[in-house]
């Protein structure tokens, strides 16, 4: 159970820099654009909500795999 545990982890930690190294490419950031909009809002806007969101769910799923039986609720 514990290797199992780990491996997941890794994974989480892998999608978590890949996250990270995305939220600075085009992908997220166009170089001289503000279209497309959504309600108003510009794209960079709106894709930075969700790699925020993206990064706290990440944060839960690990903080919740990592939690030991002694601290667990």
């Amino acid at each position: 159970m514990r290797k199992h545990r780990s491996t997941v982890i890794r994974i989480l930690d892998s999608l978590a820099i890949i996250v990270f190294i995305a939220s600075f490419s085009p992908l997220v950031i166009p170089e001289n654009e503000s279209a497309p909009y959504m309600f108003g809002i510009p794209y960079t806007m709106w894709m930075g909500l969700f790699v925020s969101i993206l990064y706290v769910v990440l944060a839960y799923a690990v903080s919740t795999l990592n939690k030991e039986n002694k601290n667990a609720d």
